[in-house]
Formats: C-alpha cells, structure tokens, sequence
C-alpha cells in the first residue's frame, strides 16, 4: 500500500502558506491589504520582497522573473507575498 503525503497527519504547530497575488497589471504597489475575512483567521505573517535580506535575490522558478514583484506589478496573478 502507498503512503502519500496528504495521507500523513501535520505535525502539532505546523505551519501552512499561501501565495497573495496581484489583481491589477501595471499597478504600483503601495501597501498590501488583508480581506476582512482574513482578520478573522489567524496567520503569522505576510512575506514579501521587501523581507529578502540585502545580499538575497528575488528570484523565481526562471532566473529572469522575480518571486514577488516588488515596486510595480508586470500582470495579473504575479505573486505579492507569501502569508
């Protein structure tokens, strides 16, 4: 018999995450806001650009586009942050 990952129970404390992604192409990013429903659930943080280390690179799964966008967003659905 298999034993998949999803078939094993998580770990006590263990941590789950989820990309935010643009709505807007184009779009400067100011600030990045939590839907009400959010705050209703507890998370421990949001990690963005702004939280790789001076020396980090930003960089996704192709070395010519980013893991988050950063000042300006280039499309719709581009990872902002992880929470």
């Amino acid at each position: 018999e298999a034993v998949y990952v999803d078939d094993l129970p998580s770990p006590k404390d263990c941590l789950h995450g989820a990309f935010v992604y643009s709505t807007k192409p184009l779009a400067r990013i100011q600030k990045i806001e939590m839907s009400p429903s959010l705050a209703s659930q507890e998370f421990v943080t949001l990690i963005s650009a702004k939280d790789i280390p001076k020396g980090g690179q930003n960089v996704g799964m192709l070395a010519d586009e980013p893991l988050f966008a950063d000042v300006l967003t280039e499309c719709v659905g581009q990872p902002l942050g992880l929470v």
